[in-house]
């Protein structure tokens, strides 16, 4: 019978098994000096591949923005020349040129027509502003302004109405300052004067947060869309309540307003400054004839009127029937 070979007595290895019976890799990992170097070689070859990438992509920016500006930027052919402004308003050019921050010296592709229009369009007195570039050295800027329709007055919050830099307000109730060449245009504009008011409720090249404000602006709004003689236009509102204000007209007359029913007062307004200047014009003694003082309009019977004394003035005033309204 043959002899069984000897085996040879070996050390068991136990392996770790997973949850379902697969078994776990061995991962071995050799290293020598050889293979580093040769590691290292190969990652510092990669290094300088992307560091060579990258000085080319550097070396083509700095090409183009070099021939950029050596065709456009620094190009005399394209200096700016001229600025065509066109506003509505008084803006001038030497105010824009300030403003805007713009180098006369520079051609019209230095000039950020994005950052001009931006500093331009955050100026309270504009409503809203385009710039654009017309070749081949001219700055186009068309500028619309608002209109301011009255100054405003308030002590406590530093208005003082009708001043070179003064606050104006348009018929939205924007206010902004007065610059510039404005003071001319605005200074015979009405000033509606407010007796309290708080800073907060005024930020320049928004709408004012003053309810009696508004009711005052409502009133001016009334007049110009109602056919009115100029003596008897506003020249100064002063808000006395919050139920009523006093209007003083170019001819020096007052009269007190609600701060509703605006259409109907104006229209009695109207009528008795209507029959006084009737009345007077059949009077040929000029001693005889009659100047309103003051009326009160709020009253929708028998409004009070107030006329200047003269020698053969009642001093009492005098109770006039406004106009029938009709109904519709």
């Amino acid at each position: 019978m043959a002899r069984s070979k000897a085996r040879r007595k070996t050390t068991a290895v136990q392996r770790n098994v997973r949850q379902g019976g697969d078994l776990q890799r061995l991962h071995i990992k050799v290293s020598s000096p050889r293979i580093v170097m040769y590691q290292v070689m190969r990652g510092m070859g990669k290094s300088l591949k992307v560091l060579l990438g990258l000085m080319l992509v550097a070396v083509i920016v700095l090409g183009s923005y070099r021939g950029v500006q050596s065709l456009f930027l620094d190009n005399e052919k394209y200096k700016l020349q001229e600025i065509d402004l066109q506003t509505n308003g008084y803006l001038d050019h030497a105010r824009v040129v300030d403003l805007a921050g713009i180098d006369l010296e520079a051609t019209i592709f230095a000039v950020s027509v994005e950052d001009v229009r931006e500093r331009l369009s955050d100026l309270p007195e504009v409503v809203q502003c385009e710039v654009q570039r017309r070749l081949p050295g001219t700055l186009e800027i068309d500028i619309q302004e608002r209109v301011p329709v009255a100054w405003i007055q308030c002590e406590s919050v530093g208005f003082l109405g009708r001043r070179v830099n003064g606050v104006l307000i348009d018929e939205n109730g924007i206010t902004f300052p007065c610059g510039g060449a404005r003071w001319q245009a605005s200074q015979n504009l009405p000033v509606i004067t407010m007796r309290t008011a708080k800073s907060e409720n005024f930020n320049h090249g928004t709408k004012a947060q003053h309810v009696d404000l508004m009711r005052a602006l409502h009133l001016m709004k009334t007049f110009s869309e109602a056919d009115v003689r100029d003596e008897w236009l506003p020249e100064k509102i002063t808000l006395i309540n919050d139920y009523s204000m006093e209007l003083v007209c170019n001819n020096e007359s007052a009269a007190i307003f609600g701060m509703y029913d605006h259409k109907e007062q104006v229209e009695d307004y109207i009528t008795i400054h209507e029959h006084c200047l009737a009345e007077n014009r059949k009077r040929k003694n000029p001693a005889m004839k009659q100047e309103i003082k003051k009326m009160n309009l709020m009253p929708r019977k028998n409004i009070p009127v107030e006329f200047k004394k003269q020698p053969a003035q009642p001093e009492e005033p005098v109770l006039v029937k406004p106009r029938i309204r009709t109904t519709h």
